[in-house]
């Protein structure tokens, strides 16, 4: 975990450094920011493993910061509040983790919490790519077959032919089969 980067945000710097400070002593590299803007953009620009967001925020209000954070995939959000509330429970179920830490900060609590954090959003990166993965292989099945279909109807052949045809232009030109099969669904479907 040690090779960890957390950008803190919070508008207060007794509680920025304290925390910060605590998060060093374990080991992560460490990041702050006084402001959502500053937040946002230095998330921008180094992706940290993970976000801790104060909700009492200077300029731009903590709960939109963290949705652009989020649905930018810079990184995953965990909220600091002095109380708990309706309206953070409501931003919670709308955030990747489903969790908080109450101020004032206690280290063992801070420790585990982003501990948990970190794993957790590892994992939904991890299933994050898995599904693309999947959807990018589904779709490029969906144009092979399409392809397919052209050249059965094209030429009057059987499927296994046109596949085999589609296969062979994709090795003849050095370019993946799903490629191929685009070319020839622009080929013949304009």
């Amino acid at each position: 975990m040690s090779d960890s980067r957390i950008l803190v945000v919070d508008s207060g710097e007794t509680s920025r450094k304290q925390i910060s400070n605590l998060l060093s002593k374990r080991g992560y590299k460490i990041f702050q920011a006084t402001d959502g803007a500053g937040a946002i953009r230095i998330a921008r620009s180094i992706f940290p493993d993970l976000v801790l967001i104060d909700t009492n925020l200077w300029g731009m209000h903590a709960y939109e910061v963290a949705s652009i954070i989020e649905a930018g995939r810079l990184s995953t959000v965990i909220f600091m509040t002095n109380r708990v509330d309706e309206v953070l429970y409501n931003k919670l179920k709308e955030m990747n983790l489903y969790t908080y830490i109450i101020k004032p900060i206690q280290p063992e609590q801070l420790y585990r919490v982003i501990e948990f954090a970190i794993i957790n959003a590892n994992k939904m990166n991890s299933l994050t790519k898995k599904i693309q993965k999947l959807e990018d292989a589904l779709e490029g099945r969906k144009k092979v077959d399409r392809a397919k279909g052209i050249l059965m109807e094209k030429l009057g052949i059987m499927e296994n032919e046109s596949y085999q045809l589609l296969r062979k232009q994709s090795m003849d030109q050095c370019i993946s089969i799903h490629q191929m099969a685009e070319q020839i669904i622009n080929q013949y479907c304009k």
